[in-house]
């Protein structure tokens, strides 16, 4: 492809992006659905937007895709806004969300998966950590519109925070499983050789929480003293995003998800800086490279998708879409919370609100990024199961974003309007 069409393209997926909030606020809607149909429409229907040359970005592109660099920036940027009194008063319950939530959600999703496209259930299981991981950047914005109860808002955006580097490490664990010894999880192979498979993949999840989060929560520190010392003033933006990069990068490089540490880092930034002007700009810049950065992955998921995948798909991914929302997501919703409310007397979460939690789950930016990977790792690897369907992994999961993005753009507003209000949402406080 020529230099100036590669330009061409990318300069037309910014104008885009630009023009999704205007849009978005002329029909009061979100952008993120704004978004995916313009990514359809200069794409698959129009072709403006090469297929290849958007799976790239995508996917390949500085080794990794912007995807995967969106999610850095995303993460590190809504990190900035975890509350830790609100993250300590229900610790519990946002655990009990992110992994008994998880397992249930990966569950239901790859059975349902495997009966209707026939797929082996390790392959379900890979789609059901696919999807199990909520989407903060879609959820915030709609929140902010709301006037939802503090306690809902502080539970569904923990969740939605923490659970992506859970997914993204069943994830992790579920392609080595398909792809025994390979180099993909290099640190994986180890320590099951060592541990043996059982032990070793919980010994393995351990190290990809805990390692990362306590270095996370290191160079936070570490950043705040220093900047006492040196005054990096406007620096501070460049410094930090700098550094989260490298995180990621060196994470990266031992086989250890960088997410736990982006977010840690992000949280101790947010909480403990002492908001002068420089911090502010700061979390300002990260929040608006935050949006650019959701807003290309967003236009290149529907760039992405070809006119044959969506009329081959279309029928499962809708299904595959009102399967999580009103089975899986329920399920894992309600059970997660009623377990970890056992033998608590005060700030009990009644049926209601347990109910409007588990609608309040659209899929998003880590699912799109996850989705585009298997394909990609059974090429560089010449595994033939991932090959296979890797594109059907792709597209029914671009397809459920869609679906559940509309679906909470939509309805969610009048459903909170009917369960619940509250004079001042932790938003607008």
């Amino acid at each position: 492809m020529a230099l100036e069409s590669e330009f061409l393209q990318v300069s037309l997926i910014l104008i885009l992006a630009a023009f999704s909030i205007p849009i978005a606020r002329k029909f009061s809607i979100a952008e993120v659905p704004v978004l995916i149909i313009l990514g359809l429409i200069f794409g698959p229907l129009t072709g403006i937007i090469n297929h290849t040359y958007a799976s790239y970005l995508m996917v390949s592109y500085a080794s990794v895709g912007l995807g995967m660099l969106g999610i850095v920036i995303v993460l590190y940027a809504e990190s900035h806004k975890i509350d830790f009194r609100i993250l300590r008063r229900e610790f519990v319950r946002i655990a009990s969300l992110d992994t008994i939530g998880i397992v249930i959600t990966m569950v239901v999703a790859a059975l349902f998966f495997s009966f209707i496209t026939h797929a082996p259930l390790i392959i379900g299981f890979l789609f059901g950590a696919i999807l199990a991981p909520t989407d903060p950047v879609t959820i915030i914005p709609i929140f902010r519109k709301l006037r939802v109860k503090e306690d809902i808002y502080g539970i569904v955006l923990g969740e939605s925070l923490f659970n992506d580097p859970v997914s993204i490490i069943f994830f992790t664990l579920i392609i080595a499983l398909i792809v025994p010894g390979s180099t993909y999880s290099p640190l994986f192979n180890g320590v099951t050789s060592f541990f043996g498979l059982f032990a070793g993949s919980a010994v393995f999840l351990i190290i990809q929480i805990a390692v990362p989060a306590l270095i996370g929560i290191a160079v936070g520190f570490s950043i705040l003293y220093m900047n006492k010392i040196f005054n990096f003033e406007n620096f501070i933006l460049g410094l930090l995003l700098g550094v989260v990069l490298l995180e990621f990068a060196l994470f990266s490089a031992v086989s250890i998800t960088p997410f736990p540490a982006i977010i840690a880092t992000g949280a101790i930034i947010g909480n403990f800086s002492d908001k002068s002007l420089f911090w502010q700009r700061e979390s300002n810049f990260q929040d608006n490279l935050s949006f650019l950065a959701q807003s290309i992955i967003f236009i290149l998921l529907g760039a992405i998708l070809t006119v044959q995948d969506i009329e081959r798909y279309l029928v499962v991914g809708v299904l595959m879409a009102l399967a999580i929302i009103f089975l899986a997501r329920p399920a894992a919703v309600m059970s997660a919370l009623t377990l970890a409310d056992r033998g608590k007397s005060r700030f009990h979460l009644d049926n209601i609100k347990k109910l409007f939690i588990s609608f309040v789950g659209p899929r998003g930016t880590v699912t799109v990024v996850l989705s585009t990977i298997p394909y990609a790792v059974g090429l560089s690897l010449n595994n033939v199961l991932l090959i296979e369907w890797g594109p059907v992994i792709y597209s029914v999961a671009s397809i459920i974003v869609l679906v559940s993005i509309v679906f909470l753009a939509l309805f969610i507003p009048l459903l909170s309007k009917n369960f619940f209000k509250e004079e001042n949402s932790p938003a607008e406080a």
